[in-house]
Order: structure tokens, then sequence, then C-alpha cells
């Protein structure tokens, strides 16, 4: 294998600095997997050269590779044996230490000495990937850091002593690890390796033996097909042993053949033949031809230029021309250096500043989007929820990260060298120069002087004051020279590059690690565009629909007559028909919709049969699919869709714009029907009365009191003056109305007849509409109330929700007012009816909020506003009425008033969800085949510990605690924000700081507020005045608020109050009781009686056969 030696000049293949001391009997490499070995042992002692060999049995031969770490160009190549890395790899060692050896005396007289102990202490393994890095190791890394064994590649032997005895011999193994992470030349690792002992007196380690070897990196061919050698050879070897055939189909080309001479070069090999050839040892394994497609080995990444490291002095060690032009050049590019990072230190700094005002601007902007989505829900809030809330959230936080990375990074350490080190560069000339100058100055002066006239003692004294002058100005000269090689290309350079390449990582590692959070959140955006892009195709298909009407319009001779709406009515929320406003969907009606779908497609209305949406002309002319004229009239493209139409539908409803007079006259014809007198009234047709409403483009006021169409008839008016008139007669008065055309008039006489008949056969109205506690034209600002300034009148989007029948929250055209307002809400004679206006209010109430399941959802939470299954309820029971109170929408019907009712369908499971799973990962919730161990465990961690709420941001968010959230979203009356608030453990029972308010009041006051003033014009009666919910309030209420006792300093609403009396247990006048007006009759008293009793009865069946009622089907 190659010589020993204790000269390390010499490059022996094992260095042994003393064998008497320290010497290796034995090295064996093990591969424990394969059952292979190296033994290397010396051949004597004193050794002169050391061998390798495998164990007996193994014909393997040991590989030796040109070793490709050059020290010497013009030596020759030394060999380095060749280690396979297929697996681990152990190296046990075999020591010897024997006692030191005296000459004996040369005289009788002297004393014979025997042998010394030989000591070794801290026995140190150090290794590398070549000799130079060994020495940097000993050297270099032992004097700046004393703890050498906490360096990776350091492994500590031990202390040992031969104890008396001639020689002791000791193991020790060690398992190898690569020296570096990336491979060198040769496809391997080059390994040197050194056993150092530690000389206290020295301070400093001294090397034992050393020795060197090349471990190979594994074959992809091998990693691919690790026994594929195995399945034609029953011995243990793999592909590169030369007594392993190769398969023949992992050849792609027949093996290299070692050409003996350039004459046998015709090689006559059949094909059996090559397949047994083995393969030359000489080829590496690199050169081995793979078959296509084999991974190629990933290449290391190598700098392409090189970063600057210490080197050997470039200086000249005299002063003189050499080291003085050196000083020169230095010193003009510390001019260009110094213009340089003052403008890289002036452009970092307007970097920095102009993303600080970038992230700024942005947060700014997301507030205002913010602030535009309580107002504008429909345009802002899905983006914002979707994206800026979440995406923009994260690129954000990275681009602060970013500038904060700027300034501490970079801004700072170069400005430090900009002012310590560059512009100090002239001052430290100038004092260089000023030493030399007197120097040399003195230098002149001392060598001056006559020999003779200056005796011995001043001689002295001049000499050692010629070196104290020599060595200063050395020192001077070191210090400058030193300072001038640190700033161009040495310690500053290097710190300027180390800066730069921490800002780089910094930025690369944050980008990265915000690319993998916007990936996870990439979904979301991906749902919103693609809702996006429908919803463009679908006002693309309008304005289509728009330009071909527009055109008929101008084509048109005919008198004008509304484009009815399209097929879509009967698909839009019935609210939004009745105010007019068919373009926008408000905010609740987003959450309308299946809560494990898509949050923007506005829920689906069916409009029941026999019931007609119809609008005169002077309501923009939106008339009901079922209308007659439907099928007569051009409604665009897609009156090519198939589309379902109600041929005969009888009109329960119909609103419009009429002419009448001021009042209403008398039974004879009217008289002196001037054009003064008559004025525009928004007339609603519905519940079998005739409304009349004053100031329709302000807000809406009943001029006087409804029509009841039991008790009047309708017919054209006779000898009117005016066209297109008829008169509605009552037994009091006769009210004249004027239509636009005829068709209108005629419209509105059969409606009006169809109502009326409707109305005394008692008819039940399914279709009535309703309409959600969002954003009122009627409602002021819970500022103006607590400022008691007025408000300007707003017009939001109106929505409703269809089919329900539960009181409204707002005066909707059309609606009957209802003085409605009781403890109970009175759902005895239908038992289903609530469970059935939570399932159609929201598609996602069909399923049980925190499993999913679809069987038996009939069990609520009413101050988590949820909708669960009975598996569920019953754990929600278990937590406590703290956490969760559950009722039965089926059994505890008596529970239901109208503020609880109102609150499950505002909330409801899809929005529940988006506060307390804002962070789950969905494949952590439970199924519908859960365990209720499962369940527990996943319900409490859900509402107990609140795991899964967003917490507040605190870039993003504008209030930083619960209870600002929570007063903020109390005075908005937003009731989503709310129920945030709360999930985040806000006080119910909070105060606003500003006024001294309980929040209680601050919900009664933003549904209920009082009037502006006591003198009102026009007073509402009770039996004019609609049930006012209060969701808020109640939301706080089920969730821990108190009823303060002091009222407070700002006048409340009468239903306020009404409120507050019920929650104080009060009874309330029987005025103020809600109980449905009923209309006037003209039954008999026996027949009254017994509708009475048919009541009464009616009522206990309907109570005590609950068990028996027909299920609302599973969906």
């Amino acid at each position: 294998m190659g010589i020993v030696s204790s000269k390390p000049e010499e490059g022996p293949a094992l260095y042994l600095r003393d064998q008497n001391r320290l010497s290796i009997s034995s090295l064996v490499v093990t591969n424990p997997r394969k059952r292979t070995s190296v033994n290397f042992v010396p051949n004597a002692f004193p050794a002169t050269r050391v061998s390798a060999q495998r164990p007996l049995g193994d014909t393997s031969p040991v590989e030796f590779v040109q070793d490709p770490d050059i020290s010497n160009p013009t030596a020759p190549p030394n060999f380095l044996v060749k280690l396979s890395n297929d697996d681990e790899l152990i190296f046990s060692f075999t020591f010897v230490m024997r006692q030191a050896q005296f000459a004996q005396p040369t005289t009788s007289s002297e004393p014979a000495s025997g042998p010394i102990d030989t000591s070794i202490s801290g026995l140190t393994y150090v290794y590398a990937s070549n000799l130079k890095e060994v020495e940097n190791l000993v050297t270099r890394e032992f004097h700046a850091d004393p703890n050498l064994h906490r360096n990776a590649n350091v492994a500590l032997v031990g202390d040992y002593t031969t104890g008396g005895s001639p020689s002791v011999s000791f193991e020790w193994t060690w398992k190898w690890k690569s020296p570096k992470p990336t491979e060198d030349k040769g496809g391997g690792w080059r390994n040197s390796c050194s056993f150092v002992e530690y000389d206290p007196r020295a301070h400093r380690l001294h090397t034992l033996a050393s020795f060197s070897y090349f471990v190979a990196g594994t074959n992809p061919r091998d990693a691919l097909y690790p026994s594929s050698a195995h399945a034609f050879s029953g011995t243990p070897a793999s592909l590169s042993h030369p007594n392993s055939p190769s398969p023949p189909f992992l050849l792609a080309s027949p093996p290299k053949i070692r050409v003996a001479s350039s004459q046998s070069v015709d090689s006559r090999i059949t094909a059996p033949d090559i397949i047994d050839e083995p393969v030359s040892p000489l080829i590496p394994p690199a050169e081995m031809p793979l078959t296509p497609g084999f991974p190629q080995a990933k290449e290391t990444v190598k700098v392409d230029i090189a970063c600057p490291k210490p080197n050997e002095e470039s200086m000249v060690s005299d002063d003189g021309p050499v080291f003085r032009a050196t000083l020169k050049a230095l010193e003009q590019k510390t001019g260009n250096m110094r213009t340089q990072m003052k403008k890289v230190l002036k452009k970092a700094e307007h970097a920095h500043s102009c993303q600080s005002e970038a992230n700024d601007a942005f947060t700014a902007f997301v507030d205002a989007l913010r602030e535009a989505a309580a107002t504008n829900a429909n345009a802002v809030q899905p983006a914002l929820t979707h994206y800026f809330d979440k995406i923009a959230r994260e690129i954000l936080a990275y681009e602060r990260q970013n500038t904060y990375n700027l300034q501490k990074i970079i801004i700072e350490p170069v400005t430090k060298l900009y002012q310590v080190d560059i512009k100090q560069a002239e001052s430290k000339k100038r004092d260089f120069e000023e030493e030399s100058k007197d120097y040399y100055a003195y230098v002149s002066r001392y060598l001056g002087q006559r020999q003779d006239s200056v005796k011995a003692k001043k001689l002295a004294e001049a000499d050692s004051k010629y070196q104290n002058k020599r060595r200063n100005f050395e020192l001077k000269r070191f210090d400058y020279s030193s300072f001038m090689q640190d700033l161009h290309g040495g310690r500053k350079e290097q710190e300027v590059l180390s800066h730069l390449t921490r800002f780089a990582d910094a930025q690369t590692r944050g980008f990265m690690d915000a690319a993998k959070k916007i990936e996870f959140l990439l979904p979301q955006l991906e749902a919103l565009s693609n809702e996006v892009q429908e919803a463009d195709k679908e006002y693309q298909y309008q304005r289509r629909e728009r330009e071909e009407k527009r055109r008929l319009l101008e084509k048109s001779n005919t008198p004008y007559k509304e484009p009815e709406q399209t097929s879509t009515t009967s698909n839009m929320p019935i609210g939004s028909a009745t105010n007019g406003n068919t373009g926008n969907t408000s905010d609740s009606d987003l959450g309308r919709a299946d809560s494990t779908g898509s949050q923007l497609n506005a829920g689906s209305v069916n409009v029941p049969s026999g019931v007609e949406l119809s609008r005169s002309p002077g309501s923009l002319g939106q008339t009901g699919v079922g209308s007659p004229a439907a099928a007569s009239k051009f409604k665009g493209i897609r009156d090519l869709e198939e589309r379902d139409s109600m041929s005969s539908a009888v009109t329960h409803r119909k609103e419009g714009l009429l002419w009448a007079l001021n009042r209403p006259g008398g039974h004879v014809d009217p008289r002196n029907l001037n054009k003064q007198g008559w004025h525009k009234f928004w007339i609603v047709l519905d519940q079998g009365k005739l409304s009349e409403y004053s100031n329709w483009k302000q807000k809406l006021d009943l001029h006087i009191d409804p029509i009841d169409l039991r008790m009047a008839s309708v017919r054209e008016a006779r000898n009117a003056e005016r066209r297109f008139c008829f008169e509605v007669i009552t037994p009091s008065f006769k009210r004249v109305y004027q239509a636009t055309s005829e068709e209108d008039m005629n419209s509105w006489i059969t409606a009006i007849n169809n109502a009326l008949q409707s109305a005394m056969e008692g008819r039940s109205y399914q279709g009535k509409p309703t309409s959600s506690n969002g954003d009122s034209s009627l409602r002021r600002d819970i500022g103006s109330v607590l400022t008691g300034k007025t408000q300007s009148l707003s017009h939001g989007n109106h929505h409703s929700t269809a089919n329900t029948g539960i009181p409204s929250r707002r005066i909707t055209v059309g609606a009957r007012p209802s003085a409605v307002r009781t403890s109970s809400s009175g759902y005895d004679e239908n038992p289903d009816r609530v469970l059935q206006m939570v399932r159609d209010n929201d598609q996602g109430n069909l399923w049980c909020a925190d499993c999913g399941s679809g069987s038996k959802v009939e069990w609520v939470s009413i101050n988590l506003g949820i909708i669960l299954c009975i598996e569920c309820s019953g754990i929600h029971r278990s937590l406590g009425t703290h956490i969760s109170k559950v009722r039965s929408l089926t059994l505890d019907i008596k529970s239901f008033t109208i503020d609880i009712v109102e609150l499950l369908l505002l909330i409801g499971n899809r929005v529940s969800n988006m506060i307390w799973e804002a962070k789950l990962d969905q494949s952590l919730k439970p199924t519908a085949q859960a365990s209720r161990e499962q369940r527990l465990r996943f319900i409490t961690s859900k509402y107990v510990d609140r795991l899964f709420v967003e917490p507040i941001s605190p870039t993003l968010s504008r209030y930083g605690t619960a209870d600002e959230t929570l007063l903020a979203a109390i005075k908005k009356n937003e009731i989503q924000q709310v129920l945030y608030a709360l999930a985040l453990k806000a006080n119910p029972n909070t105060v606003d700081k500003m006024r001294g308010t309980h929040a209680v009041w601050l919900a009664l006051a933003a549904a209920d507020p009082a009037a502006p003033s006591p003198g009102t014009p026009h007073t509402v009666t009770d039996a004019e005045a609609k049930a006012v919910p209060f969701p808020v309030a109640e939301l706080l209420v089920q969730n821990g608020a108190e009823i303060p006792a002091t009222m407070p300093a700002f006048p409340l609403g009468r239903f306020a109050q009404i409120y507050i009396e019920q929650k104080r247990g009060r009874t309330v006048i029987e005025g103020s009781i809600d109980a449905v007006p009923s209309l006037p009759s003209n039954m008999s008293p026996a027949e009254r009686l017994q509708r009475e009793k048919e009541a009464r009865l009616q009522k206990r069946v309907s109570t005590g056969g609950r068990l028996a009622r027909s299920p609302i089907p599973e969906r």
C-alpha cells in the first residue's frame, strides 16, 4: 500500500511521529450490511511499510484511486485506498503505546536508569478533506477556540498511559462521516485524518499519526438496482465486483474491455461472453454505460467568482518604492470606494423609505377597503375575505420583514463602514505621513552625528532613541498597511459581502416561507376568481340584453311599455324584487349559500305556485314569471333557454306608482280634478290590504290607513275627466287612482279583484315577503342616537328570506306592519315551522355544524347560532350552558322568540364556522361516522379552548382588543363581527369608555333608535307598527350579558323598551302585547265562538301530537 515514515514532507501513506510513543498496529474498515472489510497492518516494529488486504475467503481486490489533491505538481502522483460508501463504514483502530527506553551508563559508577512510562493526554481524532485543512483545524481553529472538541470534524479519543507495563494496547472505533456535504472530484470524498496530542506547556496540538484515504459516492445504478446482481449470482457481490456477472437487461452497450496492446483490436466476443465478461476494475463507476432514464447525479453549484479569503500578506516588508507605490494604488481605490459606497448607501436608504411608504400605503388601502365593505359589501367583501385578509396579509408581512432586513443588515453596517473606516482613511494617511516624515528626519540627524565627538553614554542614548523611533514608525506603517489591505480585498470587503449575502439569504427564505403560506391559501383565491369570472359572464349577458332592449325601444313606435324581467326572477330573493333593486345582492345574501360550497351564490328562492310578483310600469315594470304577458314580450338572448312557466297564476301581490288626490273623497264622483290636486303615491297590494306610501323617493311614509279589501270593491272610474282611472270603494269613502296606461289600469283592477277574493276566502299567503335586519333606510346610525344629531337618509341593498314568514326587521315595501313582540313566537300550531325556516334560510343548515351529519339535524345552540345533529347536541349539553345552550327546533318551540329566530337566521352554520373554524385544517374535522370521544375532543378544542379562532391581526385590524372589536361591531349592528369578538373572549358586559354606555344599550339603540324629536308629525299606532327583533342584543344576553339596572342617557325606541321589560320579567301592558291584529270580521257571535273552539282544539291536537307529525325529509 505504501511506506511508513516519521517525516511528513516525504508524503508517506502512514505518518507516525514516534512509533515507541504511539503506533497503529491495525486498522479494520468494515461494512456491516455487506459484511466486507479491509485490513490495514504494518509489516513489523518499527514499521516501514503498511499493506491493505481482504480477509480470507474474499477474493475482491483492494481498489486505489489517484489522489485528486495535488500538493506538488512536479512530484509523481500519489494513490489512495478506495472505500465504497454503499452503506455505513466502521473504522476499528488498534493502538500500541510503549515505555521510553534510555541508554546504558558508560561507567560503572553511574546508576542504571530504567524505562519511563509514556502518557498521552487528550488524544484527539481530527479529520478533513486534505492535510492543509487538518493543519488549519489544529492550529488556527484551536487557537481561535480552545474547545476544539465541539467541532463536527473532531472526536476525543481519551487519555492513556503505560502504567508500568512495557507496552499497552487499546482499541477505538469510529463511524465514518463525510468531511463536507459536497463530493470532491472523482465522485466521492477525499479524507485526511490525524491523531493529535495536547501539549499543555506550549498550548498546542502535536500530530502523532496521520494518513489519507478516498471514499467513493453511491453509484446511481447501484442505488436503483441494489440487488440486481444477486439475482444472477449467489455470492453477495455488488455490480462493481469482478466476480459478479452483469445482467443483460441493465446493459445499454457491451462493457469496456481493456486492450492489451495496439495490435489486439479485434475482439472476438460472442453474446454469452459479453454476459460473463467481468467489469474491469480500472473503469470507474461513473463511466459505466447506463440505460436511458437513470437519474443523473445533481451537480454541485459552484461560485463563479471566488470569495475573498485571507492570504499571505501582499505588502512589501520593507519601506521603499514598491511599498509606497502599493499604498498609493490602494489610496486611489479608497477614493473610488468612498464614492461608490456613498451611492450604495444613498440608494439603499431611498429603497428603504420607498418600501416603508409602500407598505404603509398598502395598509391604508386595505383599511379603506374594509371601511368600504361596511357599506358596499358585494363589491369589496369577497375580495377582502378571500385575498386581502389572507394572501395579501402574508405578502405584506414579507414586505415588512424585507424592509426591516434592509435596514438592519445592509444600511446600518454599510453606514458604519462608511463612517468609521472609509472616511477615516484620510486621517490615517496623514498620521502615517507625519510619522514617516518625523522618522526619516530623525534618522538623518542620527546618522549625521560624528563618531569621535560623541561620548559613549550619549551614543547609547541616541541608539536607544533611534530604536524607539524605528519601532513606532514600523508599528504605524504596519497598522496603516493592514488597514489599507483590509479595506481593499481584505476583511472590510468580506464584511460587505457577508452582509449582502445575509440579506439575500433572509430575503430568499422569507420569500419561500411566504410562498408556502400563499400556496396553502391559493385555493380560496382560485375559487373567488372562478366565481367572479362566472359573474362577469352573467353581467355581459345582461349588458347585451339591455342593449337589445334599448334598440327595440328606439325602433318601437308603440306606447312605452317597460320590459319585463327575465326568467331569473324565480331564483331571485323576493325582497330584492320588492325593493326594486334587482342588480345588487346584500351581504346577508352571501350568507344564505351552502356552507360547504361557494359563498358567493345567492340562495335560491322558490316562488310558490299561485303567487306572482307583479309591478306596475311605474315600479320599473317588474312582472313575475307567471304573468300572462310574459310569453308575448321579447326578453333577450336567453329567451332560447328552457324556462318553467306558470300559466295560471293568481296575483296576490302588486306594487307600483299611481296618482291620486291627497285625501279620499266621498261616494259621489270627484269634482275639480285639476292637475294641482293630484299627487303620486307608491301603492302596495299585499295580504288583502291596499297601502299608500308618500315621500317614496326618500323614505316610506304611510299616507293613509291601509284599505281592507274584504270591505271594498274595485271598478273603472265612471265619468272621470282624467284617463286610466279606477276607483276603490269602501263603506266609508271612495278612492280614485290613475295609472300610466290602460293596460296598467286593467292589471291593477285584476290584481285587486284577485286579492279581494283571496281575502274573503281566507287564503294563506305562503309567499309573504320579509326582510332581514341588515342596513335599513329608515334606521339612523348609532352615532346620531348617542349624539342627538340628525342623519342623512341612506339607501342600502335590501334582501330578504323568502317563504319564511318570520317577523321582519325593517319596513319593506308592501309588508303589512304588525306589532308582534311576545315572549314566545307562538309556533304551537306548526312545530316544524322554525326548523323549516332555518333550513330554507341557509343550505348549510341542513348539515351539522361540527360533524357534517345530515341525520336528525334538529337541534340548535342559541348562544352560538348553529344547528346540530342529535349526537353533537348531547356533547354540547355536557359542556355546560356557559358554553352552549342547546334547544330542540321541534320540541322546545316555546323558547324561540323572534329575537332568537332572527339570530339563528343571521348566523347559521356557515357564518359561525367562518369564525370558529378559521384556522382549522379540514382534514382534522370529524365526520358523521366519528366516535363520541372524537366529537368531544374536537368540540372542546373548538368552543372551549377556541384553538381555531383567528386572532386579531396587529397590522390589519383597526382595533387592538376583543372588547374594542365588540363595541365597534355593535355600533355598526354587524352580528358576524359581534360573534367574532365573543369568540375572542370579549366581555359581553363591556362599557363604551367614551360615553359610559353598556353594550346592551348600544345594541338596542342600533336596532331600534328613538324618534329624533318628540314632536313627530305622524304618530304610528300599535296597529301600524311592526315588531323589531334584536338579534345582536339577544346574542349578548345569551352569552352572559346582563340588562343594566339603570336606563341609558339617550332615549330608546318603543320596542327596545318592551324588550327590556320582557328580559326583566315584567308584564307588558296588553296594548303592547304583540298579538297579530285580526282583520274586521262580519261573523256573528255564534260563528266567532265556534271559530275559537276550533282554534283551541287545533292547538291541543298540534301540541299533543308532535310525535305523530309528518317529519320534514332530510336533505
